[in-house]
């Protein structure tokens, strides 16, 4: 490829330069007898350099008759660039065409590229003039510099690129899927844990002898975090529903990307974008360089996100655990898209209107409700100031015609196209799908509204209905609810059953529901016969809201001190709350955290309350979070953790989510006696009966 005349993606590889560090900014100065040479393998070590520089030289004197002599050259590290300093000006224009005309290629095949260094930048020759530099460009190196630089490529993704995206076990039977789940909670859950307590006796272990002059005894890892399978895990429990499982959904408004065709029905091939390609630096942003580019055709539409912005929105239809109404509700948007003069809403620059809709759904009260979340009519935060994302006068008649399509009767039957659709045609209650609530949300911020961010109700009910075990849930749009509901009835009744085995009075034991959301796990423990009394915390309003319904539906009302439903967030309220109780309360806790799991005051209070003997943690992150929050509650006692630390005593896999990585751990943590924490075992203890005077 001919690159001696500087374009687009030329300046593109000299900002990649720009960008690296003081250091190596000063070797490109404005001295004309340097060049640049760009592409160069990001590795290539002195000699192999040396010989590609010999290899050039030797090609310029047999092609122009001219001998090239280096006064030196500097690669810095990990960057795919050089820079060679000639002993003459008139020696570069010569060394520069024959490395540009010798169709020099690196081992990735992109063509080596030689320029002089550019004029009039600081950050070239090295200089800041007192001017202070970006972070990125001060280390070009880091993930976000390359998001930053790099420009997204537009494509068309397949139904199995979204498949593999969204539902990456959708190739395995559902065997290998729950060994696959089973041996990523030994690895990456329970090892993790073992790993975190035992380094924090380290720690302490130093500390100790720091502050002490290693005279005072250091505690002992407790012996239960010494045995080869120091963590009881009971076998995965499977899912009972494994596709269409789905009670909610959330879309997102945007563009469809299919390729033009051409008359062979093949994808047209972009003639301006072939005409205008440029070479690509030997980095890892440039791994698309050089493949064709074809036509694309975009076509408002909401769906799945699945390769990000760059590949627009994807139909739900393909993927097996999305159910129909939510495929059906789509089908009606995208139907109203093709002819609405108000376009979706573009994350990018934040202009245009429809944002999202959400999308609950019950399928054994066959209600469903939809929440469609748009920017400000008048425009989003990046509206120009000419008033030309202004679609005022359009939106309230869109909003009726919106309302009139998803309203006026059942939701379409929607055709699938996910591997094996034809066998779950029994499944299909499509025709019986109907919208029974319909909100809008106006929301001009950047990111996601908050849970109580204001609703406006324009049709059916203001919530939702679902049965689970022998509870009846109302839902309001902002409110949390597990997203499978038969799974959700499986991790229950583990919950259950953990909490029955310490609770030899239920009527009078008391369960704390931390960010217990709707209330559905304590009152389904009370309406099992696990305990007698609820306090529930979760911080969204609307859920405690539901919570207190919920209460008073399944026959437990707020006034007679049976249950207490507090909106805040746990970590401000959880010890107030905890000290309000009599000591003599006996006391069971159940932790259903999001995927950011407990705060650290939350678990300081479970800790220091020492009536709680149990704690039952439902974790929808044990890979994550869950490391973090089993490493606080079982870490030896400090100034800040008084109480006496937990022990894992078990944990039991739920798969909830089949054709994803995803599973729910239920782990349970009983207190530690302080003889355990001595480590001394209950089986010492029986051997030796002196010991307990220890």
């Amino acid at each position: 490829m001919n690159s001696s005349e500087p374009n687009k993606s030329d300046d593109l590889l000299v900002a990649d330069a720009k960008s690296d560090n003081a250091s190596s900014s000063n070797l490109l100065n404005h001295s004309s007898r340097k060049i640049v040479v760009y592409n160069i393998d990001k590795f290539l070590k002195p000699k192999p350099l040396s010989n590609l520089l010999t290899k050039w030289i030797d090609a310029c004197k047999e092609q122009k008759d001219i001998v090239i002599k280096v006064s030196k050259s500097k690669k810095p590290p990990n960057n795919g660039w050089v820079v060679i300093t000639l002993d003459e000006e008139n020696m570069v224009e010569p060394f520069m065409d024959t490395i540009n005309h010798g169709n020099y290629k690196n081992k990735k095949g992109y063509a080596i590229v030689a320029q002089r260094p550019k004029d009039g930048t600081e950050e070239e020759d090295g200089e800041d003039h007192g001017k202070k530099r970006s972070n990125v460009n001060m280390n070009d190196n880091s993930r976000a510099a390359k998001r930053l630089r790099r420009d997204p490529v537009e494509c068309v993704k397949t139904q199995d690129e979204v498949r593999d995206k969204l539902t990456p076990y959708w190739k395995m039977t559902y065997e290998e899927q729950l060994d696959t789940k089973t041996k990523m909670m030994v690895n990456k859950c329970f090892q993790r844990i073992i790993g975190e307590i035992k380094k924090k006796f380290q720690v302490l272990q130093r500390e100790m002898k720091r502050g002490n002059g290693g005279q005072k005894a250091i505690d002992p890892l407790y012996k239960w975090a010494k045995r080869k399978n120091a963590i009881n895990m009971s076998p995965i429990l499977g899912a009972p529903k494994r596709v269409k499982y789905r009670n909610k959904c959330e879309l997102t408004f945007g563009y469809r990307h299919n390729y033009e065709l051409d008359e062979n029905g093949m994808p047209k091939l972009d003639e301006s974008a072939a005409q205008s390609a440029s070479v690509d630096g030997g980095s890892e942003e440039g791994h698309n360089a050089g493949a064709p580019k074809y036509i694309i055709i975009k076509t408002p539409a909401v769906g799945f996100m699945a390769g990000g912005w760059a590949g627009g929105v994807s139909d739900p239809h393909c993927l097996a655990n999305i159910p129909d109404v939510v495929c059906g509700v789509a089908d009606v948007l995208n139907e109203f898209l093709k002819t609405s003069p108000i376009p979706p809403y573009n994350a990018m620059n934040h202009r245009g209107v429809w944002r999202s809709v959400t999308i609950r759904s019950s399928e054994r009260t066959k209600q469903c409700m939809v929440i469609i979340m748009h920017a400000p009519p008048s425009g989003g935060a990046g509206k120009r100031e000419d008033g030309s994302d202004d679609y005022s006068e359009h939106f309230e008649g869109e909003k009726q015609r919106l309302i009139q399509m998803l309203t006026e009767s059942h939701l379409p039957k929607p055709m699938r196209s996910y591997p094996g659709h034809e066998q779950h045609m029994e499944l299909d209650e499509s025709s019986e799908n109907k919208v029974t609530s319909l909100f809008f949300q106006e929301f001009e911020g950047l990111s996601n509204p908050p849970p109580q961010h204001p609703v406006q109700h324009l049709f059916g009910k203001k919530c939702i209905e679902e049965k689970l075990l022998q509870c009846e849930f109302q839902i309001s749009p902002g409110a949390f609810f597990q997203v499978t509901t038969e799974g959700a009835e499986q991790l229950y009744k583990v919950v259950v059953e953990k909490v029955k085995e310490v609770t030899q009075n239920p009527k009078d034991t008391l369960l704390f529901d931390v960010c217990c959301g709707t209330g559905t796990i304590g009152i389904t423990c009370m309406k099992e016969g696990a305990v007698g009394k609820v306090i529930g915390i979760d911080v969204s309003e609307p859920a405690i809201k539901d919570a207190i319904e919920n209460a008073e539906r399944n026959g437990y009302s707020g006034s007679d001190d049976v249950t207490r439903f507090v909106a805040s967030r746990a970590e401000l309220v959880m010890q107030s709350e905890t000290q309000n109780v009599d000591s003599n309360t006996p006391m069971v806790a159940v932790v259903d955290p999001a995927r950011d799991g407990l705060h650290q005051d939350v678990i300081k209070s479970l800790r220091n309350q020492s009536s709680l003997q149990r704690i039952v943690y439902v974790s929808c992150n044990p890979t994550g979070s869950l490391i973090k929050d089993a490493t606080l509650l079982c870490t030896p006692c400090t100034k800040k953790y008084r109480g006496l630390p937990f022990k894992i005593t078990s944990a039991q896999p739920v798969d909830m989510f089949p054709l994803t990585d995803h599973c729910e751990m239920v782990m349970v943590f009983d207190r530690m006696s302080q003889q355990e924490c001595d480590g001394i075992e209950q089986d010492d203890v029986q051997n030796d009966p002196d010991s307990v005077n220890k």
